[in-house]
């Protein structure tokens, strides 16, 4: 039961699943979807590019939730809204 509660919690520094679906304007459904992470990925970090006068924090974020949600799937998690 102490492993499964630990589990639960963000690590450190660590984006949940319920940010990384917010940062990329996604429902939580989506967070089984590995085409409709992707695709708003690459909308989201292309439209926050620097070199196009976009906002290295922002694409920065974009780049770790995508990050988050992919761990997500790879563990099985499937994304409940509020952590991982």
């Amino acid at each position: 039961a102490q492993a499964a509660k630990e589990a639960l919690k963000p690590k450190r520094g660590g984006m949940t699943t319920g940010e990384a679906l917010e940062i990329l304007h996604l429902e939580a459904a989506d967070a089984k979807a590995p085409t409709a992470i992707a695709e708003r990925y690459e909308k989201l970090y292309a439209m926050n590019d620097p070199a196009q006068g976009g906002s290295f924090y922002l694409q920065s974020k974009v780049f770790r939730a995508h990050e988050a949600l992919i761990a997500d799937l790879a563990a099985g998690a499937g994304g409940a809204p509020g952590g991982k």
